[in-house]
């Protein structure tokens, strides 16, 4: 950006734009600028697990074959990319296991996935080479700090275990009158979820009906309450469903294979249990009996992640942690000095959720942020209610707990600044977080500026002082909706929060001119819906600085290339690419906050 062009938005800026007041909107000044100088980030996401393989037809036949890792591949997706007026890929070589997909003397290499070797090629070398020949902008991207993949038990936190994040899990149990204890969960809770699921609300809709015939089943009568059990010998269908009155007492038994089409009820206050393993329907039949008495207990313990069954498919590692820090760092280092990269981009920059970390290390930590001991945890901070469907519990350290946890990622963000800035002043740092900003301290993140003027009750007093925008040229934020404006959802009845459109008007408020904001668009949310996709793209462009297409082959897949060339015919430079401007803004509101 050249030195007029810089001073004419200093200019403005300072002369133009009143500071709001506390808790007002600030004005979306990056947005005007954007627009004005004709910038517009266009994000290709190019997952690194996703697109090694991919299926084509040879001579009628699909084969599979390898894609990213060849250069045939790599030069075909950015000649697509170039013609579709891509000016931006972020290119995953680092995906959640923990393996690379370059050549490093740090991280172990991605040999093998689902079964099919991973050629020995250099992806993040090829895309930088064939990205800048076409004139692309080329940005690495990592899983930072994920280093595990729980479904193939891979990645260096399975060889280094006491990296693990710890998560707090709850074992809730119903208990028949003999002491027999049959384990369930409740939704939402960290458990196991192919446990029995305990349905709470009072009117539970599953979806069909008792019939009349009563195969398998016989009509007990229990006090006032006529149920349906297994008779002697029966055997259940797919699914029991055993009901539980508001005391706590068996009000039936009823097997799945017996239900019609119209929805079977949770009694008044009570619950349904919908068992669907053979041994926990076996556990129903042989322990309750109708007016039989049930108890609910709860336990809870603290387990690494790789061994918790709530934690899905990410083991994530302790950012506390001095090795994991260093470990960290080190692989930055390594991708930015050994590779001409643009920029550099973090993914799951974060925690699993809000159930983790309360390691040892962390609570040391954390008593040390407050300055004295935690007398009772994790209960402190919040425990499991005792009824099965209730809210959290929280503790007199919640809040304080939020803010030190986004914090520590905070501060680790500020040290991976620090150090690609200190190698490589000019190339942009990047991250992608999810759009849904007032929840996302589950995670124990504060993507949002200092300056936001967004307040939610669960801040903390200083909870604001934990946004970490500043560090960063740009964000992506997962505007994962279906639908792209408010005027849409507004047509069909539905909430206009559930838009692309809302989701990044909350994104640009969140960051509050701090960074660039692309709002981020799930491919599967439009399939067969072509139209609608370029809707929501325009959307997101108009309503943040850009857009952020994930992923790359769900565009293979549905060959939606031309539809991207017809949308964007004219090319057009990424706002984080007019390196002058950011800080330029950034000086001008410096310069005139109050």
């Amino acid at each position: 950006m050249n030195d007029c062009r810089m001073l004419l938005v200093l200019i403005v800026l300072c002369l133009l734009v009143p500071m709001p007041a506390s808790g007002q909107r600030a004005p979306d000044i990056l947005r005007g600028l954007a627009a004005t100088l004709e910038a517009q980030g266009r994000v290709m996401w190019i997952d690194g697990t996703a697109n090694l393989f991919r299926t084509i037809r040879v001579n009628g036949q699909e084969v599979v074959t390898d894609f990213t890792t060849t250069r045939e591949g790599v030069a075909e997706i950015v000649r697509k990319c170039r013609q579709a007026r891509i000016n931006t890929l972020v290119v995953d070589v680092k995906p959640l296991s923990g393996h690379v997909l370059y050549r490093s003397k740090i991280a172990p290499r991605l040999r093998e996935w689902r079964g099919r070797p991973v050629p020995d090629f250099d992806v993040l070398a090829a895309f930088v080479e064939e990205g800048h020949r076409a004139g692309l902008k080329v940005h690495a991207a990592i899983n930072v700090l994920s280093e595990g993949h729980k479904h193939f038990r891979i990645g260096p936190a399975y060889e280094r275990p006491h990296w693990q994040s710890v998560v707090y899990t709850v074992n809730r149990g119903i208990l028949a009158p003999g002491g027999a204890r049959l384990a369930f969960r409740v939704t939402g809770e960290p458990a196991d979820d192919t446990q029995p699921v305990l349905l709470t609300e009072t009117r539970t809709l599953l979806g069909a009906d008792v019939t009349t015939g009563m195969v398998g089943l016989e009509s007990v009568e229990s006090g006032d309450t006529a149920a349906l059990i297994a008779a002697p010998g029966a055997t259940f269908g797919q699914k029991a469903h055993l009901l539980i009155d508001a005391d706590h007492r068996v009000q039936g038994i009823v097997d799945d294979a017996l239900l019609g089409d119209d929805p079977l009820f949770a009694p008044e206050d009570g619950h349904i249990l919908t068992a669907t393993r053979q041994a926990d329907r076996e556990w129903i039949a042989q322990n309750l009996r109708p007016g039989a008495p049930v108890r609910f207990d709860l336990r809870f313990d603290r387990v690494r992640i790789a061994d918790a069954p709530s934690e899905k498919v990410a083991v994530f590692v302790n950012v506390l942690h001095p090795e994991v820090r260093r470990y960290e760092l080190d692989l930055i280092r390594e991708i930015v000095t050994g590779y001409d990269i643009d920029g550099l981009v973090l993914d799951r920059c974060r925690h699993s959720n809000l159930y983790n970390d309360f390691s040892d290390l962390t609570r040391m930590h954390f008593e040390r942020y407050i300055g004295r001991p935690v007398a009772r945890w994790p209960q402190d901070i919040f425990a499991f209610a005792p009824g099965p469907g209730e809210p959290i519990i929280r503790g007199p350290l919640f809040k304080k707990w939020l803010e030190f946890r986004a914090r520590n990622i905070r501060d680790f963000v500020a040290d991976v600044a620090r150090l690609v800035r200190s190698l490589k002043p000019d190339i942009a740092l990047g991250t992608y977080v999810g759009s849904w900003y007032p929840r996302y301290y589950e995670v124990g993140v504060n993507w949002g500026s200092e300056r936001t003027h967004l307040r939610y009750p669960w801040f903390s007093e200083d909870y604001p002082r934990t946004g970490y925008a500043e560090f960063f040229d740009w964000i992506t934020t997962g505007c994962y909706h279906p639908i792209a404006t408010r005027e849409e959802a507004r047509r069909a009845g539905l909430s206009e929060r559930l838009t692309v459109e809302h989701a990044a008007d909350l994104s640009n408020q969140a960051v509050a001119n701090a960074a660039f904001v692309y709002a981020g668009l799930y491919v599967p949310d439009y399939a067969n819906r072509p139209q609608d996709f370029v809707r929501a793209l325009e959307a997101a462009a108009r309503q943040s600085h850009g857009f952020m297409i994930f992923d790359l082959v769900y565009i293979e897949q549905y060959d939606w290339w031309g539809l991207l060339e017809r949308a964007f015919p004219k090319e057009v430079p990424a706002p984080h690419d007019l390196r002058g401007l950011l800080p330029a803004v950034r000086s001008a509101l410096d310069a005139v906050a109050p």
